[in-house]
């Protein structure tokens, strides 16, 4: 990821409440809710300040959680100290991360997929595939063309759609085409797929983002 995505990262994840929130997508959430994920094991990539990470250690599960964003990182480890869950978080670049085979039982790709340039991204997919477990469950979610962001990284938006566009989306390398998330992840068993455009208040000012969310099992 560029320095200067970092840097807006370091900028908004600065404060001492969560910029994102707490909430988790509800297809997520209503897939984990009432499983047992004691003794499994999830990689977190992207984590932000590491919410998907703190709902899936509040189950249990023991996280290895990665961002470039040292003040994300720095925000989940005292989170992760605090309640005493099972999280290993580091600050490290996504390209320098070594995919080990068949290393977890859960991978979360929240909005980092779309972050990363085409070969990084095509190597960060393949790594995902290779390092969750047989019936290992991935999670991911992008950003799509829908999004407004694309139009105005396309320079074809007008004013009230530059209006309507996320404060971090000049952090964006990639808008997802659709079906994109699904085709990509193909060689996997997909359990819920969702593509739609919808209102985010969750921080900033209000504005619409066009998604693509995907959870899959591997054979």
């Amino acid at each position: 990821m560029k320095d200067s995505y970092i840097k807006k990262f370091d900028s908004v994840y600065g404060s001492e409440t969560s910029y994102y929130g707490f909430d988790l997508r509800k297809e997520f959430t209503d897939f984990f809710r009432d499983k047992n994920l004691e003794n499994h094991t999830a990689l977190d990539l992207g984590c932000g300040e590491g919410r998907y990470s703190l709902f899936l250690a509040q189950k249990g599960c023991c996280v290895h959680a990665v961002d470039r964003s040292a003040a994300g990182i720095a925000k989940l480890k005292k989170a992760a100290e605090h309640n005493h869950l099972p999280i290993a978080a580091e600050v490290l670049d996504i390209d320098g991360f070594r995919f080990q085979d068949r290393q977890f039982d859960i991978v979360v790709a929240a909005t980092v997929l779309d972050h990363l340039s085409d070969d990084l991204r095509h190597r960060t997919v393949s790594g995902i595939k290779k390092a969750l477990k047989p019936a290992g469950i991935l999670y991911a979610n992008v950003f799509t063309v829908s999004d407004p962001g694309f139009k105005v990284k396309m320079a074809a938006a007008d004013e009230n759609e530059r209006e309507n566009v996320s404060d971090t989306a000049e952090c964006m390398e990639y808008y997802f085409k659709e079906n994109e998330l699904r085709e990509v992840f193909g060689s996997l068993e997909a359990l819920n797929y969702y593509e739609g455009t919808e209102p985010d208040m969750s921080h900033g000012r209000p504005h619409n983002h066009g998604w693509a969310c995907l959870l899959a099992r591997k054979p």
